[in-house]
């Protein structure tokens, strides 16, 4: 065993270099800037913190407590498919290793997968070098490191999932090369397939820069002396056809993936697509230069700025100096010229830009397929490197001379990510390069060990330079909030196992549900399904593309959408100093709060990383929403930090309602408006009177403010521009209802800063329609102020309306509506059944499950056609009476991808068994 391992380590020594040598540097910087388990800071920052450590819970959930979620979660905000998510963000062969971790060691898990992928990549880099292109030693070392460690991995680690493009683009060339060298295309076919699969968006990339590569290396292949140009065209058509043959396998390969994925990005990402193009300049292309430099990036350049192109001084210049490399025909070089010219011009031409990401401008990260750009210059760059010469004269001055003008330009060049001190050490490895370069035809035994050494030290600069600029978040933050969601989820669950759904009045991400592993409504995604956003959005909530807040829920949307329990920091700022609260009665989820704590505490003393008391006693909740209707639900429970609340009001998934709420269309802009309307349409209530009541301020107050009304708009202008202005409106609420205010969507934090009774009104920053805010509830004779402060000397305000919801009217609606609610009795992520019995009145069972193609329901064992309410959500005809109820989801197209992907490995297969038999017998 020994003899074989050492006689594994001898042959194989170049290829474990390029694996340990980006593991152990990667390591040393993770160690020195403290990343845990070294220290309490984390990797999770940007979107890897805000986004994809929740989703990587849900993973390890999926697996280990509910297989169904991965067609389907409740945790994604009402409802949604999942498996274009999982296409998205989850697929990767490599996330097996969160499998290994404990929950509470998700971070640890996120820090060693980094490691391991972006070890990977430099192995398979120099797994190409060696096959492909008789790459051997350090040199093959050197050129592995630089791809593992370039700029593009480096800024991107955060964006885990992307890292796996790095690992399979050289083995899909790999048996790309085969492809045109041997005529066998499995590997290719496999690999292509595995990528597919395990990212399409980074896959969709790699088949874009696979059609330039294959052109670039049809165009190299070269042929004996005195062939005839029929057998040359015949094996030309030959080769291209079994291009086209194997990339379609390869697709076809990873169907069980991509068509249910084609389908959700259909209601999802793809929704949003535009196909028109703009053929503009993003900046002026010289600019593009000061990418090539050490360290050249700091977090202003995440959102927006230049494609990530350092690959290291080695690199660099093997792969300028392969235009003039006799070595390789003229014809080769030309079609790699025109071939960088094109990705040149990709990362400029805003046209170009937008066909690489699949017809979408990048938001954050621009220029995401870099990572093939550099794969070109590498890969052509090792190739000159094996046959290069050494440098002549005329060359060493040429190079010299770029070098001193690009780094003047750079230097005088108005880039606030490029120090001096970066410009000299890139200038000073240039110029070390050139001069091993120019001393190479002497093959000195330790030249190749100094270019490795060279190349190390300076990607390993890079690395720490960039990975310096940005801030991480803090780990002992993350485990405190994590332990003590965890803690009070299980305790709601425990005690109470029917469907519902929880929100809270603070937040981590827009994806703590997936977190903890319970149905909510908030949600973050760039694969959400449109018409989700655009509802919530209609009914005053902070949504975008891609992402919704529910932080502006009235009574209505909580009851509507089976908010049955509600989350809130304690202390919460709205509560009046006269308010009476009794201590809690020990209910269900209070007990179960207690045993789930002491049953946690060993499990918890074993795994979860330590955090001192100070930290636990200091932290504090991140509050995303004022909320006084909390005041009208019931306090059942509470922990460290926060509240627990029971509201008495929440529906049930599935209930009667009249056929009117068919009828309802969303209305832009009006949200008060819209609540009504589907209030009384869920009722078939036609009485006169409304449910939200318009009502006056009993006063107003200006502070330094000027006033005019015009077209319903009213304009607050400051009088003297460097004072403090405010306006102030109060009113006296007469009873206990709740009271809500419309605020329209040209009002930003920027613009103003709010206040309830003297306190900040909380309230999340992005929105794009207008607001409901929840300003009053239980107040009874309480005098409310909220307050403007006017920060830009100039606001204006739409539709700024105040509403009382009529609560004895209410809570007669939610009664009857209650009355045919569905008692659900087994449930599942995918599947529910139970009984429900329609009262008069009532035509249909509404829902609060997004309409979907993949949603079939039984009434008393009979199918039934599906219809949609609201634009959005599953409704199906019903009869008065007693009846059973079944829901069952099944995955669009999920089947069909299936059959492809057999279907396609036969295909695969048998192909590759004749073509063996064909090439054997010399027709190919």
């Amino acid at each position: 065993m020994q003899k074989t391992m050492q006689t594994f380590i001898q042959k194989q020594w170049p290829l474990l270099l390029a694996f340990i040598i980006p593991f152990l540097t990667m390591s040393l910087i993770y160690i020195f800037q403290g990343i845990y388990p070294f220290g309490n800071d984390s990797l999770l920052t940007v979107d890897l913190g805000q986004q994809y450590v929740d989703f990587y819970a849900y993973y390890r959930q999926t697996f280990f407590e509910d297989p169904t979620t991965f067609f389907y979660s409740f945790s994604k905000a009402i409802g949604g498919d999942m498996v274009g998510l999982w296409a998205y963000y989850l697929t990767s062969p490599f996330n097996l290793l969160f499998l290994l971790f404990p929950h509470t060691q998700i971070v640890l898990a996120v820090t060693c997968l980094t490691l391991l992928k972006i070890s990977l990549a430099g192995l398979s880099f120099g797994y190409l070098l060696k096959k492909a292109f008789n790459g051997t030693g350090f040199i093959l070392a050197a050129f592995s490191i630089s791809y593992a460690l370039m700029g593009y991995t480096i800024v991107n680690q955060l964006n885990i999932m992307w890292l796996d493009a790095l690992i399979f683009l050289p083995l899909i060339v790999l048996g790309l090369e085969r492809l045109v060298d041997k005529k066998s295309g499995l590997v290719y076919s496999i690999f292509l397939g595995i990528m597919l699969f395990s990212n399409y968006y980074m896959a969709y990339m790699i088949c874009l820069f696979l059609i330039c590569y294959f052109i670039f290396r049809l165009i190299a292949v070269s042929y004996p002396k005195g062939t005839l140009w029929r057998i040359k065209v015949r094996k030309t058509l030959s080769t291209i056809g079994l291009f086209i043959w194997h990339s379609l396998l390869g697709a076809g390969l990873a169907g069980i993936l991509l068509l249910p994925t084609f389908h959700s990005l259909m209601e999802s990402k793809a929704s949003y697509t535009e196909f028109e193009l703009e053929w503009t300049l993003a900046y002026p292309f010289l600019e593009m230069l000061s990418k090539l430099f050490i360290g050249a990036f700091n977090f202003d350049q995440m959102p927006s700025g230049y494609p990530n192109l350092f690959i290291g001084s080695l690199a660099l210049v093997s792969f300028l100096c392969y235009f003039f490399n006799r070595s390789f025909s003229k014809r080769e070089r030309l079609t790699a010229l025109a071939i960088m010219i094109l990705f040149v011009v990709s990362m400029n031409l805003e046209a170009f830009n937008k066909i690489w990401h699949a017809m979408q401008y990048p938001i954050w990260y621009p220029y995401r397929f870099s990572f093939v750009v550099c794969f070109f210059m590498l890969v052509n760059g090792f190739r000159s490197f094996m046959h290069y010469e050494g440098m002549r004269p005329v060359s060493t001055f040429i190079s010299m001379l770029v070098t001193a003008l690009v780094s003047v330009y750079v230097y005088q060049g108005d880039f606030d990510f490029i120090y001096i001190e970066q410009i000299i050490l890139t200038v000073l490895f240039t110029c070390i390069v050139i001069f091993f370069l120019i001393i190479k035809p002497q093959k000195y035994a330790w030249l190749p060990v100094a270019f490795f050494i060279l190349t190390t030290v300076e990607m390993g600069l890079n690395a720490q330079i960039d990975l310096s600029r940005l801030s991480y978040v803090d780990q002992d933050s993350f485990t405190v909030y994590q332990t003590g969601l965890d803690d009070s989820i299980d305790a709601i669950q425990e005690a109470d196992d029917n469907f519902y759904r929880i929100e809270k009045t603070f937040l981590r991400t827009k994806n703590d549900s997936f977190q903890a592993d319970y149905p909510s409504i908030t949600h973050f995604s760039s694969t959400f399904e449109r018409t989700i956003p655009a509802l919530f959005g209609s009914l005053g909530f902070p949504v975008g593309d891609g992402f919704l807040t529910y932080s502006n829920g009235t009574l209505l949307t909580d009851a509507l959408f089976d908010i049955q329990y509600y989350m809130s920091e304690k202390e919460p700022l709205y509560f009046t100093d006269d308010a009476n609260f009794s201590e809690t009665k020990n209910t269900p989820v209070k007990k179960a709060l207690k045993q789930t704590t002491q049953s946690a505490s060993l499990m918890e003393s074993l795994l979860t990383p330590p955090v001192s008391a100070e930290k636990k006693a200091t932290f504090e909740l991140n509050a995303m929403q004022t909320k006084p209707d909390l005041r009208s639900y019931t306090e059942i429970a509470e922990t460290d930090k926060t509240f627990i609340y029971e509201n008495p009001n929440a529906l049930p998934l599935a209930f009667g309602s009249s056929d009117a709420i068919l009828a309802v269309s969303l209305l832009e802009d009006k949200p008060i408006q819209l609540q009504e309307n589907i209030l009384r349409a869920l009722t078939g209530d036609q009485r006169v009177e409304e449910f939200f009541i318009p009502t006056d301020f009993d006063s107003t107050v200006y502070q330094n403010v000027t006033t005019s009304d015009t077209f319903n708009e009213l304009t607050y202008q400051k009088q003297v521009l460097n004072n403090d202005a405010s306006v102030s409106f109060q009113f006296t609420p007469e009873t206990n209802d709740s009271f809500y205010l419309t605020l329209s969507p040209n009002i930003k934090d920027e613009d103003v800063e709010l206040f309830l009774n003297g306190e900040p009104f909380t309230q999340y920053e992005t929105y794009r329609d207008q607001l409901v805010l929840n300003i009053a509830s239980q107040n009874k004779g309480n005098t409310i102020t909220f307050k403007i402060n006017l920060k830009e000397s100039t606001i204006r305000l739409n539709d700024f309306q105040l509403y009382r919801l009529d609560s004895t009217a209410f809570n007669q609606a939610i009664h009857s509506l209650k009355a045919g609610g569905m008692m659900i009795e087994t449930y599942d992520n995918t599947s529910f059944k139970g009984t429900v019995d329609i009262q008069k009145g009532q035509e249909v069972l509404m829902t609060s499950i997004p309409y979907s193609e993949g949603w079939a329901v039984k009434i008393d064992g009979v199918p039934v056609q599906t219809k949609q309410a609201l634009e959005s959500l599953l409704v199906v005809p019903i009869t008065e009476g007693k009846h059973v109820i079944e829901l069952d989801y099944k995955a669009p197209l999920f089947f069909e991808g299936v059959v492809l992907s057999i279907i396609s490995a036969l295909l695969l297969f048998v192909t590759t068994y004749f073509l063996k038999k064909t090439i054997k017998g010399g027709y190919l």
